[in-house]
């Protein structure tokens, strides 16, 4: 049977009782030119007085600045070209830069493609403004696509199983790279009947990803593994809160499989980013570690939809459902997935000092303005499988 509900949004805390004092700054980081000089112990930040600027401004502040890094690094990330992963490698190389460091982008593709023109990669040109490097070509043929460069460290965000990462660890490792980091995903945890998945829980051994960590473990010295789930933040080009949105600003139903009290997780790129550099700067700390790249906070996926609304200013129509019931395939019908599927950062916290900054009611506004702004709140769209299932209920929408 269909149930329809509006009570408050659910949102839950996961435990905080190994929290640590933060080891570095939640702002967002300055941008740092190419001209730097690094000090071991200190950070100082002096107003520079140009003759178009003679005082501080909230909004435009120009500074000279030493740079904390003790040492400067040269990171190479390997970015996938689409998916919810592809925003990951844009934000880190920002806050690498940011951060001082030299950064190379390698984007799996051609730079003249239809997928380009996308976000984030529509966004490179920030990127080489702040002093970064973009290339695109074959993973495989890494050596050749960076020019036989070598790098301090070297993230793949790009593969999901071994035959696609194993030619960058290998290159990585003949090449001289101290670290070498891994974009996994918390998708490859077991089922539990004690959520949250915390690291060192149960895997799926027959997951893509869980072989390339034990490639990497048995290749490299120095390695970190990050393990993120459903990611959100300006830029990102995988649809799950425009699912939502789409439903919301037309008036429709908000169908969403089960009692819709599941739990998931979802983080602001900038978190992952945050933890990818700590790693990079801190990699005694992180060696050998699995990191659960997450947000400290689940939503439920009712939730999801109240804020959702919320953030667009409009009522909402919540329908729960059973998939087997009305015949549908949740997976093809719903953008996340239907059972309690949300980790804990337990060992960022503890081993990094880590402490993320998502606030996803503050974060949806920020992918609400963008999708207003693109003009998909106008655009026509079919609901086919959405009024398949309306018609198994017997929920009449109005038109």
């Amino acid at each position: 049977m269909a149930t329809v509900t509006s009570s408050p949004s659910l949102l839950f805390s996961a435990s905080s009782s190994n929290l640590l004092p933060l080891s570095h700054s939640s702002s967002p980081r300055l941008s740092f030119s190419s001209s730097l000089q690094y000090s071991s112990s200190s950070l100082s930040i002096l107003p520079h007085l140009s003759s178009n600027s003679r005082r501080f401004s909230t909004h435009h502040v120009a500074f000279s600045i030493n740079a904390t890094a003790a040492e400067k690094k040269k990171v190479l990330i390997v970015n996938t070209d689409s998916g919810g992963h592809a925003i990951i490698g844009f934000y880190f190389a920002k806050e690498l830069l940011g951060a001082g460091h030299a950064v190379t982008i390698l984007t799996v593709g051609e730079e003249g493609s239809d997928k380009m023109k996308k976000p984030p990669f529509s966004r490179f040109s920030e990127i080489v403004s702040a002093g970064g490097r973009t290339v695109w070509g074959n993973p495989a043929d890494v050596g050749s696509v960076v020019g036989g460069e070598t790098f301090d460290a070297v993230l793949d965000n790009n593969g999901k199983d071994l035959e696609t990462v194993r030619p960058v660890i290998d290159w990585a490792k003949s090449s001289g790279a101290k670290q070498f980091l891994f974009i996994s995903s918390a998708g490859i945890y077991k089922p539990t009947d004690e959520p949250p998945h915390v690291e060192g829980d149960a895997v799926n051994a027959k997951a893509g990803h869980v072989g390339v960590e034990k490639y990497i473990e048995e290749t490299f010295e120095s390695w970190t593994v990050f393990r993120p789930q459903y990611i959100t933040g300006s830029g990102n080009n995988k649809d799950c809160e425009e699912w939502f949105f789409d439903r919301i600003v037309r008036d429709r139903p908000v169908l969403i499989p089960g009692s819709g009290l599941q739990l998931t997780n979802i983080a602001h790129a900038r978190d992952l980013s945050s933890l990818l550099t700590l790693a990079v700067e801190k990699p005694e700390a992180a060696n050998r570690s699995i990191f659960n790249s997450v947000s400290d906070r689940a939503v439920t996926l009712n939730g999801i939809a109240k804020l959702c609304a919320q953030v667009a200013g409009r009522p909402v129509n919540i329908v729960n459902y059973d998939p087997k019931a009305v015949g549908v395939d949740a997976k093809k019908a719903f953008p996340f997935r239907t059972l309690h599927f949300y980790a804990e950062p337990r060992a960022a916290k503890t081993k990094l000092g880590w402490s993320p900054t998502t606030n996803l009611p503050e974060d949806l506004k920020e992918r609400f303005e963008e999708y207003v702004k693109l003009g998909r709140d106008k655009k026509p769209i079919k609901f086919e499988l959405d009024d398949k299932i309306l018609e198994a209920l017997k929920v009449p929408v109005s038109v």
